[in-house]
């Protein structure tokens, strides 16, 4: 099997990373602003809830699915780095462990919300501000919370992510550095058989 072009694999996830993290920002803004414009019930008591009933959760959806695409872009980028190092990438695979304890209910939303089908793997399910499990004593169970430290958690393991493939990039650039620029063009030049005409 063939090495890994590591610079080309970290370009890759890079651009993967960017996308998930600004997805991930874009929909927590999205329901935190939901939630702060949505009605109240019961308001200026001690009992004061807000009202979500009306919110199709989709946003939650979302978010739900692109920590998904986080946690996949990580396994892929410690996969392919420790294969083409033969050393782990410690700083990652630290960073992932950390979100893999903030939300350790991931897989069991995500498949189910991503796959829909009729089991009862969302029965005890609700939709807030955040995606939690309702118990029969009353208790909930914070299963994807985009208010609190899982949406830190998952950040950091973006920002890690990002700084990894930067470093690759850059020492890839430090060990090859480019040729001026007109060098590159002559032998741009040379290779495509143009001639130079006397000027």
């Amino acid at each position: 099997m063939a090495e890994p072009d590591l610079t080309r694999a970290a370009e890759r996830f890079l651009q993967a990373v960017h996308r998930v993290e600004a997805g991930l920002i874009r929909q927590r803004d999205r329901i935190l602003d939901r939630a702060a414009k949505a009605p109240r019930l019961l308001e200026g008591t001690e009992y004061e809830v807000i009202n979500l009933l009306d919110d199709p959760g989709i946003d939650l959806d979302y978010y739900v699915y692109e920590l998904g695409r986080l946690r996949h872009v990580a396994d892929a980028t410690i996969k392919v780095f420790e294969r083409g190092t033969k050393a782990k990438p410690q700083p990652l695979v630290d960073a992932r462990a950390d979100f893999d304890a903030a939300i350790p209910k991931l897989k069991d939303i995500r498949d189910p919300v991503t796959h829909p089908n009729n089991d009862n793997k969302l029965d005890k399910v609700a939709w807030f501000s955040s995606v939690v499990n309702l118990h029969p004593d009353g208790s909930v169970e914070y299963l994807v919370d985009p208010e609190g430290h899982q949406h830190d958690v998952a950040l950091a393991l973006a920002k890690a992510l990002t700084a990894h493939c930067r470093q690759v990039i850059a020492d890839a650039i430090a060990a090859d550095p480019p040729k001026p620029l007109e060098q590159q063009i002559a032998a741009r030049k040379a290779k495509s058989g143009v001639q130079e005409t006397p000027g």
